[in-house]
């Protein structure tokens, strides 16, 4: 019997299939896969989203928009509490804001399952220790890890359409950075590492003010090249035809959601082993790890004599949406059965 189920997005954009946030654009395919299994979906979500299942806006725009508050806070409450004065009507809820829904977890009259997609910090810790029978789920194992004391409920990584990536068998003559200009991001050991193998590499990223300072001075249009910002099938391009991605993270983060788009075209990933990175990669099969920036180089020689066929099949096999969509709806299944909230058949 499928669940009615509500699942409540994050407000920097709009939930759309393509041109999201990584947040929105997760629950828009979350969505989608959720509803293909036969459950009833309604997405909390800024005006405007376009959603597989029923919309409820509680505010007219993304933040900042006009008649939507400017502090992204308030706009992440006020959607959250509209989904909880609405949840009567649900088996459960899915929240996607932070742990923010924790303080509202016992004013529900259905369960809540909380997923944040950042890396926790104390206060985040903290706030969940102070509910401790909620259902929290993790997007790595990674991203708890500095909390033994607390266990999610499941670690579940995130998942991709495959259909929207293409398996390019023969790709052209460069490795690609993909991602934001951030000193985090890696993009300067990119470059270093690109041409101490006389490697071309192409750029792409939105324009921002470390691009500007920092990237833009080693950009000569021959070796190092700038694209600009990628997305759709833009995106599926750069990544399939690229020789390999290059992923020189200097600050761990709970998932890279590149990664898996790369290996979704066939092609590997050279990444610095920092945070979920590996977890992601399958050394040996759909890329190999750098223990440091210095053996960065050595990795993506490495990764240029992988089988792009078999690259592409063990993303398939361990990151596909409808895999992603089903360890979810199991957690939901789990919930409902031993949660003794007030659920959604006691409204109808």
């Amino acid at each position: 019997m499928g669940l009615r189920i509500a699942q409540v997005s994050t407000l920097a954009t709009r939930v759309r299939q393509t041109g999201s946030g990584s947040v929105e654009g997760l629950v828009w395919i979350l969505s989608r896969e959720l509803t293909s299994l036969g459950h009833e979906v309604t997405v909390f979500a800024a005006a405007g989203s376009e959603t597989p299942g029923e919309l409820v806006a509680a505010l007219p725009g993304p933040y900042a928009t006009p008649g939507s508050p400017h502090d992204w806070q308030l706009c992440e409450w006020i959607n959250l509490c509209r989904a909880v004065e609405e949840s009567g009507r649900f088996d459960v809820v899915h929240s996607h804001a932070y742990l923010w829904g924790l303080p509202l977890h016992r004013l529900a009259h259905a369960p809540i399952v909380h997923t944040m997609h950042i890396t926790p910090e104390q206060d985040m810790a903290r706030l969940w220790s102070m509910t401790p029978d909620a259902c929290v789920t993790a997007i790595s194992n990674y991203q708890w890890s500095a909390f033994p004391e607390l266990q999610p409920s499941a670690v579940i990584y995130h998942g991709v359409d495959t259909s929207q990536f293409t398996l390019q068998s023969q790709p052209d003559d460069y490795v690609c950075f993909l991602g934001r200009f951030t000193p985090g991001k890696g993009s300067l050991h990119a470059i270093a590492a690109a041409r101490s193998l006389g490697l071309r590499l192409l750029l792409a990223g939105p324009r921002n003010a470390y691009y500007r300072k920092h990237v833009e001075p080693l950009v000569d249009g021959r070796q190092v090249e700038y694209v600009g910002y990628v997305s759709g099938s833009e995106r599926d391009q750069l990544l399939g035809h690229a020789r390999a991605l290059v992923y020189p993270v200097q600050a761990p983060e709970p998932f890279g959601l590149v990664v898996v788009e790369a290996m979704m075209c066939g092609t590997p990933v050279a990444a610095t082993r920092l945070g979920a990175v590996a977890e992601i990669v399958d050394e040996g099969v759909t890329g190999y790890c750098a223990e440091s920036v210095d053996d960065l180089a050595r990795q993506i020689g490495r990764c240029l004599s992988l089988d792009r066929g078999r690259v592409r099949a063990r993303a398939e096999a361990r990151f596909s949406a409808e895999r992603m969509a089903r360890e979810y709806a199991g957690v939901y299944q789990r919930l409902c059965q031993t949660s003794r909230h007030v659920g959604a058949q006691d409204f109808r």
